[in-house]
């Protein structure tokens, strides 16, 4: 029951929360000045993560503990979560190093692959790695690496793409309903329901106050956290063998966008390591366009991939192809746009 009511109770304390925690930021000076490449031309604090992924990190233990699935791995888990939840809290407020991010970026996300060291074994036995007749530690190494790289650079790209209001919390609030259903289904692990609900009701409360025009950012505080969440999410439902396809199609205009302007960028020679305004939904915004207008735009996409996403549970690989060619169209349109 506690499990169940919780989800209702973080709503209403987040909104009370958010209402205090504005004021504090701006006293705090936590503040987001614009820049020139900004997508913001006021100042608005910024911070938002603190009371989000704090409240998700004591939600997500007493939903465990009281389920009775609070194991090892989840302290691993956990541990990772607030490992970044505090570097980067303290980036929001210092601006740690390109490179000392990425130490702890990959730290937690190593511990958190060795936490799920029999999965591997477990998935690596199961699938096409399996015929290849070669030393299996060696075959886990290989794993274990593309995995971290993976991780990591989902972990990156939620903290690329946060620079739109609202676009990350109707991304997670997609992705979590989209976790809901297949958990009910019985397609991923159950224990994802409890992520999914607790999601839901923190980011309806913060979609509140950060709707078009934003009251309020995330900060790095709650973008990275977000994106070791997805990562561990789409990672342990590989692994497991379970319906990863329906969440792939979810989360398309998000890595599509970061990956393709990473590439675009590698190709311009430009440098990956420094923070720029080369995304697709920052180059409409810079053509005049409002926040609300952009947004609009992309919620547009949002249904056409939720319903692929719902379709693929019947059709995977059909509804997969079918979400890559409208995020594409999408991305063009944006391009195409931007140039005029």
């Amino acid at each position: 029951m506690i499990v169940y009511i919780t989800p209702f109770l973080l709503y209403f304390f987040c909104i009370v929360a958010f209402r205090r925690l504005i004021p504090f930021l701006k006293k705090m000076s936590l503040i987001d000045y614009p820049t020139e490449r900004s997508n913001h031309t006021g100042i608005v604090p910024k911070g938002a993560g603190i009371l989000i992924m704090g409240l998700f990190i004591f939600s997500i233990s007493i939903a465990l503990i009281f389920s009775n699935v609070f194991n090892l791995q989840w302290i691993i888990f956990i541990l990772a979560l607030v490992i970044l939840f505090i570097v980067s809290l303290i980036d929001d407020l210092k601006s740690l190093s390109a490179p000392l991010r990425l130490f702890f970026h990959f730290f937690s996300v190593i511990i958190s692959i060795f936490a799920l060291r029999n999965e591997i074994i477990f998935f690596s036995q199961q699938n096409i790695l399996s015929w290849i007749n070669y030393n299996p530690q060696v075959i886990f190494c290989f794993i274990f690496l593309i995995l971290a790289l993976i991780w990591v650079w989902i972990i990156n790209l939620f903290n690329f793409m946060d620079g739109m209001d609202g676009l990350t919390c109707f991304q997670i609030l997609l992705l979590a309903v989209t976790i809901n259903i297949l958990s009910v289904l019985g397609l991923i692990d159950e224990q994802f329901q409890y992520v999914s609900l607790i999601l839901i009701s923190l980011f309806l409360a913060f979609l509140k106050f950060n709707f078009p025009p934003a009251k309020i950012f995330l900060g790095d505080v709650g973008s990275i956290p977000l994106g070791y969440i997805t990562g561990l999410i789409l990672i342990k439902v590989l692994l497991n063998g379970e319906a990863i396809i329906p969440i792939l199609i979810i989360l398309l205009f998000h890595f599509s966008d970061s990956t393709l302007t990473l590439i675009i960028r590698l190709i311009k020679k430009r440098n990956i390591m420094i923070a720029h305004s080369d995304h697709f939904f920052q180059k409409i915004i810079r053509t005049g366009q409002t926040h609300y207008q952009v947004l609009k735009k992309i919620i547009f996409l949002f249904i056409i991939l939720f319903f692929l996403s719902m379709l693929s549970i019947y059709y995977p690989f059909l509804s997969l192809a079918l979400g890559i060619f409208f995020t594409t169209v999408f991305l063009y349109y944006i391009h195409m746009v931007s140039k005029k």
